[in-house]
C-alpha cells in the first residue's frame, strides 16, 4: 500500500510534466514529419495534422494544470503584497478559489462534450474524438487537485512556509 501511495504521489507531482514534455516531443515529431512528407517526398501524410491537434488539445489542458500546480499562472503580486495582512489573506484566497470554480465549470463542460463526441471520429484515423475531448475535463480535474492545497495553506494563513500576517509584519 505504501508502495502504491509513493507512485500515485510521484506520478501527481511530475507526471502530468513528463507527460507535457512528451506530447512536445510528439508535436515536433509529427510536424517535422508533415513538412518532410509534404516538401522532400511531395506527399503529404494525411495523418499528422489530426496527431498535432490531438497532442496539442493534450498539452494545453495538462500543460495548465502543471502551470497551476507551479503557481506560474497571472498574478498580481506587486498589488497583494502591498495589502495589510487582513486584505492579503483573502485576496491570496481569491486565487485558488476562481481556479477551482473555472476548473468545475471545464469539467462538467468537458465531460458533457466529451459524452457529445463519443459518436464522433476523425476524419483520417477514424480515433473517438471523446479521446481528444476528454482533456477538458481531465485538465480541469488536475487544476482543482492542485488548487486545494494552496487554498487551504491559504485559508489557514500559510503561505511558502510563512504566516501571512507576519510577512507583511516583516516588510513594514
Amino acid at each position: 500500500m505504501r508502495a502504491l501511495q509513493k507512485v500515485l504521489r510521484l506520478a501527481l507531482a511530475h507526471g502530468v510534466e513528463g507527460l507535457c514534455i512528451v506530447l512536445l516531443a510528439v508535436i515536433s515529431v509529427d510536424l517535422l514529419l508533415g513538412v518532410f512528407s509534404r516538401y522532400v517526398l511531395e506527399r503529404t501524410f494525411v495523418w499528422y495534422d489530426e496527431v498535432a491537434r490531438a497532442c496539442f488539445i493534450w498539452l494545453v489542458f495538462l500543460g495548465a494544470a502543471a502551470a497551476v500546480k507551479r503557481g506560474a499562472h497571472f498574478g498580481l503580486h506587486m498589488v497583494v503584497d502591498a495589502m495589510p495582512p487582513h486584505l492579503k489573506r483573502a485576496a491570496l484566497l481569491l486565487t485558488p478559489l476562481t481556479v477551482i470554480v473555472f476548473s468545475a465549470v471545464l469539467v462538467v463542460q468537458g465531460w458533457d462534450l466529451m459524452l457529445h463526441g463519443a459518436t464522433q471520429t476523425t476524419a483520417v484515423m477514424a480515433m473517438p474524438v471523446s479521446w481528444i475531448y476528454a482533456a477538458m475535463p481531465v485538465g480541469g480535474a488536475l487544476m482543482i487537485l492542485y488548487s486545494l492545497p494552496v487554498a487551504w495553506r491559504t485559508w489557514r494563513g500559510i503561505r511558502d512556509g510563512e504566516r501571512i500576517a507576519e510577512q507583511g509584519a516583516k516588510r513594514q
